[in-house]
């Protein structure tokens, strides 16, 4: 309103101005403001010049500098009213900005606030910090050399369909089977790692006994989008050989990670302070992004998978609608690893992923949802089961290839889920 005011009244000073301008210069120049037949009716417009001792060439000229003048008369009144905009008191009227310009352009997106550093420390420079354990630095030294060599292959492979199947009898694509291939590759060759398993193949394959580590992997979650070259990524949970995968938790994770590629390669892992964002830079090196990432409790960015659970199940049916209805911003891709990392750069954010007698649980305990859980729940956030409410970090894990539902993000969203799609009162 305040801005359609402005706007009136600006017009309406230039239509003023103008009108007065053009009385004023007719003084002077009676062929300004009023038309030659009416000043000289019986003369020609030649035969007028003369009678006023002015040749045709000398009115067009008079004529266009006193035009000239009240143009830039009106410029100035806008450039005056343009300049005092700022200096003037709004008296009590919002200006015209979106109803909410804290994230910039439009009030619905979330734009980063990020700001440019004049020094990145290196892995190992955070590592030194923050991640004492020799063993487990050699861990994550290997993990990131197949992350790079995963990101390789991405950018010069076509997504085809390939020859073989995994265990489930699903159609394995080209660059799933080149990442599974990569991850098996160090967890054979590594001395780190006793015990591994991939989703692909959900069985654990014994590899070096004296190693620390057993590792789980979904090589690359997000094979239904990678042929629409959207943001896909490598899922990893480390449990030590002392509990070993069966009869564990996620909670009995020592290290988890997730590399995200995307536009830029970034891999989000826990350490021992918290949970930190590394980017792959110049000359494949890793240098640290984000680093003590805290996920904020309340949030207005949702990620609804498994949306035909809202057909059977009304409490998600509401809790969609929830969302829809107080405005929330939907950014949801289908691929898990995407649509959870935003909650680390945004810092907030909820992905739900709830089931039914008609739609099963598909996510792996764990190969997604215990990683990303210890994740999450490290950086501040919560999780849920989906059945119990409980943290999904509390579930025992009974079989390999175990599966579950999953609410997981800011923790006052993760309970309105408990509460409206489980009917569980928040402790």
């Amino acid at each position: 309103m305040f801005c359609k005011r402005r706007c009136l009244l600006v017009q309406a000073i230039l239509f003023v101005a103008c009108s007065f301008l053009s009385s004023q210069l007719s003084f002077f120049l009676p062929s300004v403001g009023r038309h030659q037949s009416q000043l000289l009716p019986t003369l020609s417009r030649g035969a007028a010049a003369g009678a006023y001792g002015i040749n045709d060439s000398q009115t067009r000229s008079r004529d266009s500098h006193a035009l000239t003048g009240a143009a830039m008369l009106g410029f100035a009144v806008v450039g005056i009213l343009g300049a005092s905009r700022k200096s003037l008191p709004n008296r009590g009227m919002k200006p015209c900005y979106a109803e909410d310009d804290a994230y910039g352009a439009s009030h619905t997106s979330f734009y980063t606030d990020a700001v440019a550093k004049d020094k990145y420390d290196t892995i190992d420079e955070v590592m030194g910090k923050s991640l004492k354990d020799p063993k487990m630095q050699g861990m994550v030294h290997e993990l990131l050399d197949a992350c790079v060599k995963i990101t390789e292959a991405l950018r010069v492979n076509l997504v085809t369909v390939n020859d073989a199947s995994n265990a489930f009898g699903d159609r394995q694509l080209t660059v799933d089977v080149i990442a599974d291939d990569l991850l098996w590759d160090l967890a054979k060759t590594s001395k780190f790692v006793c015990e591994a398993s991939s989703e692909e193949e959900p069985e654990i394959l014994k590899t070096n006994p004296d190693g620390q580590y057993v590792l789980c992997w979904d090589p690359l979650d997000g094979s239904s989008i990678v042929d629409n070259n959207w943001a896909v990524g490598t899922i990893v949970g480390v449990w030590d050989k002392s509990t070993g995968l069966l009869g564990a938790t996620g909670r009995d994770q020592v290290m988890s990670l997730v590399a995200l590629y995307g536009p830029r390669t970034t891999v989000f892992m826990t350490m021992d302070d918290g949970v930190y964002e590394f980017t792959l830079g110049p000359g494949q090196q890793w240098i640290c992004s984000r680093e003590k990432i805290e996920i904020k409790k309340e949030c207005k960015i949702f990620a609804p998978a498994n949306l035909r659970v809202a057909q059977e199940v009304d409490g998600y049916a509401k809790l969609v609608d929830h969302y829809m209805t107080n405005k929330y911003t939907l950014r949801y891709s289908g691929g898990m690893v995407p649509d959870v990392c935003q909650q680390f750069t945004k810092l907030q954010g909820v992905f739900t992923n709830p089931t039914s007698k008609a739609s099963p649980a598909k996510l792996r305990l764990a190969f997604e949802a215990a990683p990303f859980g210890r994740l999450v729940e490290m950086a501040g956030g919560k999780t849920s089961d989906g059945v119990s409410g409980n943290s999904v970090l509390d579930v025992k894990i009974e079989a390999v290839d175990q599966r579950t539902a999953l609410a997981i993000g800011s923790a006052f969203e993760v309970d309105r889920f408990n509460e409206m799609v489980l009917q569980k009162v928040p402790a």
